[in-house]
């Protein structure tokens, strides 16, 4: 098993389809897909984290992945969402939210 992170977007506009090793690298990436079309950049800091996923309705989940399973992403009119692809219907993957 490996821990990743993932999110949950429930917004308009486009999707969000990554998984990251930490939570720290999925915070900062969630900052860049919001800020993505901007020509300045805004430095990151956990303020702006929280009002880019409030604003564009994120949801974090802490995801314990076993080895022979994979993270498969949907999307609709930017709003996009995760589920675990099962291999085998014995193992099983667990997966936490995480509140900002």
């Amino acid at each position: 098993m490996k821990t990743v992170f993932t999110a949950n977007k429930g917004s308009y506009g486009l999707g969000f389809m990554e998984v990251y090793d930490t939570l720290d690298e999925l915070k900062r990436a969630i900052v860049t897909h919001t800020h993505q079309f901007e020509k300045k950049k805004p430095e990151y800091s956990e303020e702006l984290f929280r009002e880019c996923a409030t604003k564009n309705l994120f949801t974090l989940h802490e995801v314990q992945l076993h080895d022979e399973e994979c993270i498969a992403f949907g999307e609709y009119d930017g709003t996009s969402w995760f589920e675990v692809e099962k291999k085998d219907r014995n193992i099983l993957s667990t997966c936490k939210r995480i509140e900002i």
